[in-house]
């Protein structure tokens, strides 16, 4: 009751202040989030609808925020986009004026700074090499409930932006995304060519529409005045949002002074200047927490303080963040960026990552493991102790990293972290090296011996029974240190199926046939229930196609090296696959004939390195879509399945396929929310089994009730995905091979 009675009384000061409500409405006519949503207070009477507005936007000082619900917008389903380059930001900016009255979904400014700076990437229009630094470009997209509507209100903006002078222009499109790409690549772009130890900083502002020219005219004076060359400005031009984006050194006091002085000079262009926000979509955090007081005046920021004082009287809830006394609070704990490895070093700590990394809720996401790469990298050259961070790192980065490299498809500079804990591997494991060579020699043994131990483990089951067996393998574990595997349910037996060498099944058909290579764990991992061994299936399907089967010879010791990779053993993995490549070079009669792998991390880890020029090599989706859909008679199986496409599938951009061929085969395909990586990775599922559970934690809930199968294509990850969804998944051609009844 005293908060919410606060809140109304707030309010009721508020709206008595006539000045201080009238700044407030002015303010708010821009986007705006410097400090508290104080506009709450003049948008609703209720205390409780009060308290709801303030919390958006506070940054953790107020409160907690457990739950939050959006409103969505239209999808609209056309969409159309186009690239008008104006000659200056002041033609930019009047066109900008008109556009707020057209049908337009969004308009993109970008200066020519930014334009430069992506001048010369793979997809974009050649003509923006040639423009000079004056140019200034809208990117425009419109939407429409129908094709005609699109159509007409694409003529409209066209027509209305031949008023301005342009100098270049992409005219509107339905295949937008290399234009798009420009807009996206903005911020990468300074990110990949900071010096090392430099920082990436973005602000984001908001000038009146009316006074946006000025505003970025302002801005790169500003850049001009204080040497940050490399600066560029973009942002939202409809809402005279812009965000700028410069590099920043911080080990050297006249840089931390340089910085100082220009967010200085950048606070009272914006908002004494021009009456603009220093914030307008990013939130106050603590680099614009000393110029609070300088937007909103004395009244506002005592405002201000009176509800944090309100809420958190004890000062408790992220402080120094929106409200602080200290007007260099900006300049003091800056985090140091220091040199660790090449790999890395070009991050730039943005985060973008973390959302398809598999341990990102057991340990760390990749940012996190390159942050305290970091740290160790810098107490190493302190010579400052580091070893309890070491042990840490030890388990938290190398052991559960999945290593898959999806990380560098969000990435905007494209880090691959996976590539620096392969590298960490290699020198934690280097006195394995020996036992991965010998291994590698003689793999056909190897395999035996796996398979027998499985074999071994089936008989064990049956007379110790599960139960016991399961106590058994994992006090083991438990005693070793978490050296050896782990118990899993849907480990199953060993596979029973020999395979002849050279040609197979189907001898009449010589003008198609296929080289298939079983992968070592297709070899090895039997099925779990009493289901067919893949390469069963495998031959049933290129049967009902007409394919004649080519294996190749000595396929028992024939790898692509993947185990080897992901532990760091990069010599010997790469030995593997030059030898895989060379059989299968052969047995293909030098690319005459198609090579199916059944198992989709092997093609990636074939396909990373030097083939044969013509070997034709692929996963089950692509080679069922290209070499058996046309030989096929498909009923789609009257049900509802799940798919998950592997990381090594999403990395080959082979995600639509693999999703075609399973709607081909079935009423209804479920691909999960938020599962990117199941996790599994190889032996990680057995050697670190929270790690799978932790990347598969949502699926059970996403499996429908009458659902009884899903799909994937990797043996591996499908031992793990039928653990934890509660129903067995098998490789795609089992689908493919129920569907060619």
């Amino acid at each position: 009751p005293e908060l919410l009675s606060g809140l109304a009384a707030l309010r009721a000061e508020v709206l008595a202040n006539a000045e201080l409500a009238a700044k407030i409405r002015h303010k708010y006519r821009l986007k705006n989030t410097t400090g508290y949503a104080i506009n709450a207070l003049l948008d609703h009477e209720d205390p409780v609808d009060i308290l709801t507005h303030l919390m958006i936007g506070s940054e953790g000082t107020l409160g907690f925020i457990a739950e939050v619900v959006l409103d969505t917008v239209p999808e609209y389903p056309h969409k159309a986009s186009a690239l008008l380059v104006f000659r200056d930001a002041e033609q930019a900016c009047l066109a900008t004026s008109r556009l707020k009255s057209e049908p337009v979904a969004a308009v993109e400014l970008m200066d020519g700074r930014s334009l430069r700076s992506v001048a010369g990437k793979p997809g974009l229009p050649d003509f923006i090499k040639t423009l000079d630094l004056a140019a200034c470009a809208l990117l425009v997209e419109v939407h429409g409930e129908s094709k005609e509507e699109l159509v007409d209100r694409c003529e409209q903006v066209t027509a209305m932006a031949a008023e301005f002078v342009q100098v270049a222009s992409v005219p509107f499109t339905t295949d937008s995304a290399g234009l798009w790409a420009i807009r996206k690549g903005l911020f990468p772009a300074v990110g990949a060519v900071r010096t090392t130890g430099t920082t990436v900083i973005i602000e984001d502002v908001a000038f009146p529409i009316e006074r946006l020219a000025e505003g970025v005219a302002g801005l790169q004076a500003l850049f001009d005045r204080f040497e940050y060359g490399e600066a560029i400005i973009f942002g939202h031009a409809l809402e005279g949002n812009l965000h700028f984006v410069f590099t920043q050194g911080f080990d050297d006091p006249a840089q931390v002074a340089r910085y100082g002085a220009f967010m200085d000079a950048v606070a009272e262009l914006v908002a004494v200047r021009f009456g603009g926000s220093l914030k307008a979509e990013h939130g106050t955090g603590r680099n614009m927490a000393p110029y609070v007081e300088l937007e909103w005046g004395p009244e506002g920021m005592a405002l201000m303080r009176r509800i944090k004082a309100l809420l958190d009287p004890d000062n408790l809830l992220n402080p120094g963040v929106i409200i602080n006394d200290d007007p260099k609070a900006h300049l003091a704990h800056l985090k140091p960026m220091p040199a660790s490895d090449a790999i890395v070093d070009p991050c730039i700590e943005c985060g973008f990552c973390e959302a398809v990394c598999p341990s990102r809720t057991l340990s760390l996401s990749p940012r996190q493991r390159i942050v305290l790469y970091r740290e160790l990298a810098r107490r190493t050259r302190a010579d400052e102790p580091s070893n309890q961070l070491a042990r840490l790192f030890d388990y938290q980065g190398i052991d559960t990293c999945a290593a898959t490299g999806l990380c560098a498809d969000r990435c905007p500079v494209g880090i691959n972290t996976g590539s620096l804990i392969k590298k960490l591997r290699s020198e934690k494991y280097q006195r394995f090296a020996p036992i991965a060579r010998w291994s590698a020699d003689h793999f056909a043994g190897v395999t035996r011996t796996a398979r027998g131990a499985l074999g071994l483990k089936a008989i064990a089951g049956k007379v110790l029974g599960d139960k016991a067996l399961a106590g058994l393998v994992n006090g083991v574990r438990h005693l070793s240190g978490q050296r050896t595997p782990a118990w899993l349910p849907t480990l199953p037996g060993p596979s029973r199926h020999r395979w002849p060498q050279g040609e197979g099944s189907n001898d009449e058909a010589r003008d198609r046939a296929v080289v298939y290579l079983p992968s070592c764990a297709s070899r090895v991992f039997g099925q779990q229930e009493e289901a067919p061994s893949l390469p069963q299936v495998v031959q049933s399907l290129l049967n009902k196609a007409g394919c004649r089967v080519i294996v190749p010879q000595g396929i028992e010791g024939l790898c692509c090296g993947m185990p080897y990779d992901s532990k760091g053993m990069v010599e010997v993995a790469a030995a593997k696959r030059t030898e895989l490549a060379e059989a299968l070079w052969q047995a293909s009669e030098q690319g005459r004939w198609p090579v199916l792998l059944d198992t989709s991390p092997c093609v990636q880890r074939l396909l990373s390195g030097a083939i044969g020029k013509g070997l034709r090599v692929f996963e089950p989706s692509a080679f069922v879509l290209e070499h058996l859909m046309p030989h096929l008679e498909l009923t789609p199986l009257d049900e509802t399945v799940m798919l998950h496409i592997t990381c090594s599938s999403r990395r080959m951009g082979l995600g639509d396929k693999m999703l075609a061929v399973a709607r081909a085969c079935a009423r209804e395909v479920i691909i999960p929310e938020h599962i990117q990586c199941c996790g599994f990775a190889g032996d990680k599922g057995l050697m670190t089994p929270e790690l799978n559970a932790a990347a598969l934690a949502s699926l059970p809930a996403q499996v429908p009730r009458d659902c009884r199968q899903g799909f994937s294509n990797s043996r591996t990850c499908e031992m793990g995905l039928s653990q934890h969804a509660g129903i067995p998944y098998h490789s795609i051609l089992y689908l493919v091979d129920q569907a060619a009844r």
